[in-house]
Order: C-alpha cells, then sequence, then structure tokens
C-alpha cells in the first residue's frame, strides 16, 4: 500500500489502528505473519501484508508529518520553472540511492524545501523506514530547556539520535545561538557517526552559510551529504501566489 493511499485510509478512520493480532486477515487469520517451509525444510517466517499495513500508518502517526504529508508528494511538486526541475530531479536521484547518504536543502523561503522533503520522506515511509519530524524553531527549544538536567535532556534527544531517518525542518531558523550550536552538534555528530542513520534536512541558510557559521558542523553536514546538496537561490516565494 502506497502513502497516499495509507492517508486515504487514515482521512476515512480518523486516527491509523494499531497493529494487532486479532483482525481476521485471509492471508494470516489474523497471527501477523505467515510461515512457509524452505527448500531445506525450516520454517520461514514473514510479515503479513496486513500487519505491515497498519504499521505504516502507525508510523505516519508518529513521525508528525502527517499533515504535511496529505499535501505533498513527489506527484504534485509544482516544477514549471528550471530551477524547479533541478530541485525535484536532486530528490528523485537520492531517493534512487539513499542509503547511508544525507540531504541538505537549503535556500530562499517559500520555494518548495519543505514540499520535496516531505515528499521524500514519505517514498522512505513507502519503503518501510521509520521517520521523525523536527521543526527546528518550534521542537528545539523544549530540548534546549532540559540541557541542565542530563537525564530529561538525554531521555528528549536520544530518540533524535537513533531514528533511521530523521527530517529537520527550518535548520537554524530565527536568531542561531550558542544554545543552537551545541544542540546542532551534539545531534548531528552522534548522527554522522553512524553510517546508516539518514538525515534530511532544509534550512534557509545555504550550506555555505552553515560552514561559516560553525565549520564543525557544517562540514558533517557537507561530508554526508555529497552529492545531494541543493542550494535555491534568488527563487520567488511560492505561499504568496
Amino acid at each position: 500500500m502506497d502513502m497516499v493511499t495509507i492517508l486515504e485510509e487514515i482521512r476515512k478512520n480518523g486516527t491509523s489502528p494499531e497493529p494487532s493480532i486479532s483482525d481476521e486477515c485471509p492471508l494470516c487469520g489474523g497471527v501477523g505473519y505467515t510461515v512457509r517451509r524452505s527448500a531445506d525444510g525450516n520454517a520461514e517466517y514473514r510479515e503479513c501484508e496486513c500487519f505491515i499495513r497498519k504499521r505504516n500508518l502507525q508510523r505516519i502517526e508518529r513521525s508528525g508529518l502527517k499533515e504535511l504529508l496529505q499535501r505533498c508528494t513527489m506527484e504534485n511538486y509544482r516544477a514549471t520553472e528550471p530551477w524547479q526541475k533541478q530541485a525535484k530531479e536532486a530528490a528523485e536521484r537520492y531517493l534512487a540511492d539513499w542509503r547511508g547518504r544525507w540531504f541538505y536543502a537549503g535556500g530562499s523561503p517559500g520555494s518548495g524545501k519543505t514540499h520535496l522533503c516531505t515528499a521524500m520522506c514519505g517514498k522512505l515511509m513507502d519503503a518501510g523506514l521509520p521517520v521523525r519530524y523536527v521543526q527546528w524553531r518550534a521542537d528545539i527549544p523544549a530540548i534546549k530547556a532540559k540541557a541542565n538536567d542530563a537525564e530529561a535532556y538525554q531521555d528528549a534527544i536520544d530518540p533524535l539520535k537513533s531514528v533511521k531517518v530523521l527530517y529537520i525542518d527550518d535548520f537554524l531558523k530565527g536568531t542561531a545561538t550558542e544554545a543552537d550550536r551545541n544542540i546542532a552538534f551534539d545531534l548531528l555528530n552522534a548522527r554522522h557517526i553512524k553510517p546508516s542513520l539518514v538525515t534530511i534536512i532544509s534550512s534557509e541558510w545555504t550550506i555555505l552559510r552553515v560552514l561559516d557559521w560553525d565549520e564543525a558542523i557544517g562540514s558533517r553536514i557537507a561530508e554526508r551529504s555529497k552529492g545531494c546538496v541543493l542550494n535555491i537561490t534568488g527563487s520567488k516565494n511560492y505561499r504568496l501566489k
């Protein structure tokens, strides 16, 4: 089941159901997995399609991207201008080879960065990957407020350090403080040293501006995003249309 179909089901039902073994399924009988014998006679267990579908519904709810995913897809991204076509092509190239790689979209506000990055997250969730969404200006202050309580701080930031795919929207939005510097390094360094983790970042800052602000942070982003950096400058703000 693709993301569009999943979102249609969410709209009909309000919220996504929890994965359950009590639902009837013609494939697994409600147990959540199927069993077959391999050529050597050993039992092979596989998750049933019904369980995968329900888990994907749950994944959308937990990602924080539910409402954005309803309107931000690769299919409805407007690519009428040359720079829009280039941006979409860059996103599609990334999706064709995303493993172990980051994606950075920086530049003008209202240029479709959030749309593209959200659509990319939708495709990765279609592939079965867990995704977490963080809006820098809205979500990070609550974590910064816990900086003097080591246990509370770790409880808040550890899930972001370890999730398979992390999407940071509006990275360094507003005035970037020393506290922003500290938490950005802590979070991105933890993900940088784990080759399997994927980080997608959108920001009004170009990667060069990030490097000028803090070379340690910018170089880590640049290294993991090599070949997947999108800088959009001089475009119109399409939110005003």
